[in-house]
């Protein structure tokens, strides 16, 4: 929806702050002090910074793993550092892993990738109005093309089966038809690991451990409480929620209060490892283990299967971003690179791996939406040499293309207004202007499609996005939201979302 979203959260995890900035526990390897010094240096004045009391950092090259060390306390009150065995959240850098057990199943005949969701799910039972999502694919699915909205009450309570089966379809819905383009949306992800409990009669939980990450060489990585507990080696941390409109820190200070979604588990709710095991994933990305999946079907896991079209050269395999290179400080290194954060209310995770110089780096922190980029960098500097870099040249805006943007389109609620004036693109929100919300009409361009507007002190972005090449766009995409242009036959689709702004819960990503 156009408009600000309010979380209300109740009792959902949360965590601590703080924490020493002293490493401990090394890798059985003993890197090198001197190879690592900067990289050590770089973590703890990041972590100082940052809101976590605890960061883990691993890095794998050539299937060793050459660095795994941790820095802080395992919670906000500080008291026992962490360690390299120190387990942390992933959130959503969970989905790959959902990716592999979905095409495991594939690999068995046990699913097709254009298989539809009801077929994959023939306990299903959906009514009249969800007739559409039989156009919703497990290719859509692994790729975010089904056009669900992302925004779910993640019910702890209640099972994953139940969730996908009763909740999401009378709670979530579809905001636009399958397969017309890349929104991220967790509910997916969810729905996947409902298709795996089902079809291989096992918890989504026990069948993720004994089908992936065991044989992934992960056997301390795990989504249940009971085997975090007993482990008893993990980080508490610190996150924020917005409680009848006020936002607030919350802390744990007991594993009991970090909320356990079911429902969100496959997207990346509530799964637990180590730096050191996460890196195992980015060795069999780059090298393959026969005993998880053959080649063909892991070499699809970072092959592009669709494009974001947001201006940039960034594509989405299953479960992973895909990149051409990174940015440092106004310079473009172009070299191939894979990764995936995730974030949950109080941990923050990213994985990242550099096929080409065969490095995987895992960087995981008990902190919401912390930022470790300058640290994954250093990380990487210290095992490899970074390629040549160019001065990526910014394409001008193609201000010509602006014209098939205008139009009226419609989301749930809000009227979207769309003209072009002196070269600039002009939004009128009428449901806006009624409530006296503000908002800038002129849009600011990213690219010929894709633009900012900023809603109250809010910056969104969004795309333009049409039915057919270089054809009038059909569609204002938003994760939180879409559009579509009420002057065309696309307006037949009928959405099935029944969201409130009071049932929608903050993002696993």
């Amino acid at each position: 929806m156009f408009n600000k979203l309010s979380f209300t959260v109740g009792i959902l995890l949360l965590t601590g702050c703080g924490g020493s900035s002293s490493p401990t526990a090394q890798s059985s390897s003993s890197p090198d002090p001197v190879q690592f010094a900067s990289l050590r240096a770089t973590v703890q004045s990041q972590l100082t910074s940052s809101n976590a009391p605890a960061e883990s950092v691993a890095i794998m090259k050539e299937g060793e793993v050459v660095f795994a060390e941790a820095y802080g306390k395992k919670t906000h009150n500080g008291g026992e550092d962490v360690d390299s065995e120190t387990l942390f959240q992933l959130g959503s850098t969970t989905k790959m892993f959902t990716a592999v057990a979905t095409l495991q199943l594939v690999n068995e005949n046990v699913l097709t990738l254009d298989q539809s969701l009801p077929s994959a799910l023939p306990v299903l039972a959906l009514s009249a109005e969800h007739a559409a999502w039989s156009d919703i694919s497990i290719q859509h699915m692994l790729t975010h093309q089904g056009g669900f909205t992302d925004y779910v009450d993640w019910a702890p309570e209640t099972s994953l089966m139940v969730h996908a089966l009763n909740n999401y379809p009378n709670e979530g819905g579809q905001m636009n038809p399958a397969g017309k383009f890349f929104n991220y949306s967790n509910p997916y992800w969810s729905y996947l690991g409902a298709i795996l409990e089902y079809q291989s009669g096992m918890p989504y939980e026990q069948a993720m451990k004994e089908k992936v990450f065991v044989p992934l060489g992960m056997a301390r990585t795990t989504m249940t409480y009971q085997d975090v507990k007993d482990d008893g080696n993990y980080a508490l941390g610190v996150g924020q929620a917005v409680i009848n409109n006020e936002a607030i820190t919350l802390k744990a200070d007991t594993l009991e209060q970090i909320s356990q979604p079911t429902f969100g588990k496959p997207a990346g709710g509530y799964t637990w490892s180590t730096a050191s095991e996460l890196v195992k994933m980015g060795d069999f990305l780059i090298n393959g283990n026969a005993d998880v999946l053959p080649t063909a079907l892991q070499h699809q896991i970072t092959s592009a299967q669709v494009s974001l079209q947001m201006g940039l050269n960034v594509d989405y395999g299953y479960g992973l971003f895909l990149r051409d290179g990174i940015d440092v400080n106004n310079a473009y290194y172009p070299m191939e690179v894979w990764e995936h954060g995730g974030n949950t209310l109080a941990y923050t995770n990213m994985l990242y791996v550099f096929p080409e110089q065969n490095v995987t780096i895992a960087i995981m922190s008990s902190g919401q939406s912390t930022d470790f980029f300058t640290s994954m960098l250093a990380a990487f500097r210290a095992v490899a040499d970074l390629p040549a870099s160019t001065s990526r040249s910014v394409m001008p805006v193609a201000t010509e293309l602006f014209a098939r943007h205008v139009g009226d389109y419609q989301t749930d609620d809000v009227h979207v207004e769309v003209t072009e004036s002196s070269g600039a693109l002009i939004v009128n929100l009428p449901e806006f202007n009624a409530a006296q919300i503000s908002y800038e009409p002129e849009l600011q361009p990213i690219a010929a499609s894709a633009f900012l507007i900023t809603l109250d002190t809010e910056q969104v972005d969004i795309t333009f996005i049409p039915d057919e090449e270089d054809g009038v766009s059909m569609y204002i995409r938003n994760r939180e939201f879409v559009a579509i242009r009420t002057d065309s036959s696309v307006t037949a689709f009928k959405k099935t979302s029944q969201l409130s702004k009071k049932q929608r819960m903050p993002k696993l990503n």
